[in-house]
């Protein structure tokens, strides 16, 4: 679960930043289009203007998450192939035992 909440919390600010990036075009643009809504403060901040603090922390934290990621992934592509040759050995074996003793 906390996963999924994770991975949710990292949407939220990457579409935070993406707002507040249009935004900024926007403006650099000279104004010419309305400028798009923010995004909705969330329930623990009633100030609702600090959006982008807590984004940043959001990814500054995902950004860490980021960097063990090879390693958690490495780990489980040698978990998965050994699995797979203990498998393939075992079934090589009952062969042998089962036909040609």
């Amino acid at each position: 679960m906390s996963d999924r909440l994770s991975d949710l919390r990292r949407q939220r600010a990457l579409a935070a930043e993406q707002l507040a990036r249009l935004n900024r075009e926007i403006a650099a643009e000279g104004s010419e289009a309305p400028a798009l809504p923010t995004a909705p403060p969330s329930p623990s901040d009633p100030a609702g203007g600090s959006e982008l603090p807590e984004a940043d922390k959001i990814l500054t934290e995902f950004r860490s998450e980021a960097e063990s990621s090879p390693a958690k992934l490495r780990r489980g592509c040698l978990g998965i192939f050994a699995a797979g040759m203990a498998l393939l050995i075992l079934g090589v074996a009952a062969i042998y035992w089962l036909h040609y003793r």
